[in-house]
């Protein structure tokens, strides 16, 4: 078994767990005002064992535990990005891990359980969705009916130029994954942390897209193994990054 197919196993297991608490958890709010459930917690720490399991050695760097990590190697795991939605029964809800080595992702899956899509990605070997290669957007035309991602934060503080239609899922990873799958001409995320974006990072970057700072439109070319905010993101493929940055005012 490959340490791919490793972990795509384990994050759908940790995403079948994940769905056995779909519709009946009841949250509470973390000190940023976001919620945080049972769910999240059990997720991670099954996460946290699983992969310890099967890469001995590799630290692992988790939204609900406040714990550092020391070496420059690291698995990023977001137990489930877009607990609000899982919390309102809103199925937008997704298990991502990403192994991170020295500041670049290399390895990425990100499961969505309640509707059954499982994406994954290995640096300089593709992207797939459920098995089967994908990859972004390869046209140039920005069309009336395109759909343009935003995360929530993003939603409320920037305003959007452009003749396509504009998505807020709930999620930050969706703006990653479906700009790789080619639903999405691009990705706006504000107000992150690494473990939003290590795993979807990989896997849009091997679609086809890249991922650049929104303000100066500069590559975003490591991430940082902390638990520190992010610049402001955009992640798309190349052809649509200058008309997306000229189009966005915050």
């Amino acid at each position: 078994m490959t340490e791919l197919d490793a972990l795509i196993a384990i994050v759908r297991q940790a995403g079948e767990l994940a769905l056995s608490f779909y519709g009946r958890v009841v949250p509470s709010e973390k000190p940023d005002r976001s919620f945080v459930t049972e769910a999240d917690k059990a997720v991670e720490e099954f996460l946290r064992s699983e992969l310890g399991k099967h890469f001995p050695g590799v630290e692992v760097l988790g939204e609900e535990v406040e714990q550092g990590v020391e070496k420059s190697v690291a698995w990023v795991v977001d137990p489930i990005d877009g607990t609000a939605n899982f919390v309102a029964g809103v199925p937008i809800w997704a298990v991502c891990v990403g192994l991170v080595e020295d500041g670049t992702p290399t390895l990425g899956a990100v499961y969505y359980p309640a509707f059954g899509e499982l994406y994954a990605a290995q640096q300089g070997k593709g992207a797939w969705l459920n098995g089967n290669p994908i990859h972004a957007r390869t046209d140039s035309d920005i069309r009336r009916d395109d759909l343009l991602g935003l995360s929530t934060l993003s939603v409320k503080r920037m305003q959007v130029q452009l003749s396509c239609k504009v998505r807020s899922l709930g999620t930050a990873v969706a703006c990653f994954t479906f700009v790789a799958k080619g639903s999405f001409i691009g990705g706006i995320l504000t107000d992150n942390r690494v473990w939003d974006i290590a795993a979807g990072w990989v896997i849009a970057k091997e679609a086809g897209a890249e991922v650049v700072q929104l303000r100066t439109g500069e590559p975003m070319t490591k991430l940082p193994l902390t638990r520190e905010s992010l610049p402001h993101l955009l992640v798309a493929p190349p052809q649509f990054i200058p008309p997306i940055r000229d189009g966005v005012r915050f």
